[in-house]
């Protein structure tokens, strides 16, 4: 796969209240924000800017309290006409929340032209809503504010952006965005060598043979091959049941690398979405669908579901829970990669990283549950959580998001009184 020529701020994907940290890994963030926050969201929806979402919200507005002013109030907050029209509802409804947060996560709350983390963000109509009443995907797109001054500029000193030229621009950086998480665990698999304490070699191996991966061109092909490890075509043949984990003999490390080359040459084929700060029932609501492969590290608590503690069938149920989201899979302890893996990785409460493929989401008592297959698990991974669910309050620059946030159902109305559109 073509590395990504992307310059090293494209890499933090969030913009409000992020500093910047250097050699900065894709996929990976320098501190989590409050892109997902209700308030936030709600006033995103109505055309406000990120940055500027968060300054109203830490001085106590909410739409809400936002629709109970006057105009000459609202202006005077610094909002601009259309999006003062937006909020008493006389301009363009809110952008439904299913389209913004995809739109928004596409991008990495990132402005598409200049791929800048550190400035606020409009999620900005390609074509404007006044001609085609269209807040679908395609035709919404995240902008800087200076880009989107751009948009609506004409001029004859630089480049204008048309319509033709930013459809370029958001294409261009959501596929490279689709890429990062995936090249951000390649990353760390190849910095931490040991790392993978489970791998499901069922579903790994069905999973290459779909993405066309060339089992001879891998590294440990023929080492693995000429030890009886895998047959010709490279896959696998069967192992010594008669011991607690798949890897308990003299070929085990072969084994492991072997396995290890499929799985990075599957990885580079996909996409994955690293989910890890993003646990939260709204979001994962709007952005996931069964074949998702998703990524989720943190603590996870696994359970015996049978006294089974030799060959196949050792079936154990995997979960991570925070934030009202629980994600949850079953797996073999058998196919453990070592000793320490089945003892300690696979069992009982551990900080691992997860790689899933999503089957079915559930919203149930307030809760969501994503129950998925997972692919592979590894411990010694860093970046990729760095949220505190449990603690609080957070950091300075982290923000709780409660189940119930005083305001913001009024985002979810549709409104087809509107007249104009940013």
């Amino acid at each position: 796969m073509k590395s990504l020529k992307l310059k090293p701020d494209a890499f933090l994907i969030r913009n409000s209240r992020v500093s910047r940290i250097d050699r900065q890994q894709p996929g990976m963030r320098a501190e989590p924000d409050s892109g997902t926050n209700r308030t936030d969201l709600a006033l995103i929806s109505l055309g406000v800017a990120t940055t500027k979402a968060l300054k109203l919200r830490e001085a106590g507005h909410t739409v809400t309290k936002l629709k109970q002013m006057t105009r000459a109030e609202l202006m005077k907050l610094g909002l601009n006409k259309l999006v003062v029209h937006n909020i008493l509802g006389s301009g363009r409804p809110p952008v439904p929340p299913k389209n913004l947060i995809e739109v928004l996560y596409a991008n990495r709350f990132t402005c598409c032209v200049c791929r800048k983390q550190k400035r606020g963000v409009i999620v900005h109509h390609i074509r404007k809503w006044s001609e085609t009443r269209d807040h679908g995907m395609d035709n919404l797109s995240v902008l800087c504010t200076l880009d989107h001054a751009k948009v609506h500029t004409k001029s004859e000193l630089t480049q204008n952006i048309d319509e033709a030229a930013l459809r370029g621009f958001k294409q261009r950086w959501e596929s490279d965005i689709a890429q990062m998480d995936a090249e951000a665990i390649l990353d760390q698999s190849r910095q931490h060598h040991d790392a993978w304490v489970y791998f499901n070699h069922q579903r790994l191996f069905n999973l290459a043979v779909q993405n066309k991966v060339k089992f001879s061109d891998l590294d440990a092909f023929e080492v693995a091959k000429r030890q009886q490890l895998c047959d010709r075509n490279g896959f696998l043949v069967p192992r010594n049941l008669d011991t607690g984990w798949m890897y308990n003999d003299g070929y085990g490390p072969v084994l492991y690398a072997y396995v290890r080359d499929v799985l990075h040459a599957t990885l580079e084929k996909m996409t994955i979405a690293n989910i890890s700060d993003d646990l939260e029932r709204g979001v994962l609501s709007a952005l996931l669908k069964p074949g998702d492969f998703i990524l989720v590290q943190g603590l996870h608590s696994f359970a015996k579901q049978n006294s089974v503690d030799k060959g196949p069938g050792q079936t154990t149920d995997g979960i991570r829970k925070a934030n009202s989201v629980s994600v949850e899979f079953t797996l073999d302890r058998f196919e453990a990669t070592s000793s320490s893996a089945h003892g300690r990785w696979v069992s009982g409460t551990v900080d691992v990283s997860s790689v899933i493929r999503v089957g079915t989401t559930m919203s149930e008592g307030g809760k969501l549950r994503i129950q998925g297959t997972v692919l592979a698990i590894a411990m010694g991974f860093s970046g990729f959580k760095t949220r505190e669910y449990a603690s609080f309050p957070y950091r300075a620059g982290v923000y709780r998001v409660d189940d119930f946030d005083e305001d913001d159902d009024s985002w979810l109305d549709d409104d087809d009184d509107d007249d104009d559109e940013e």
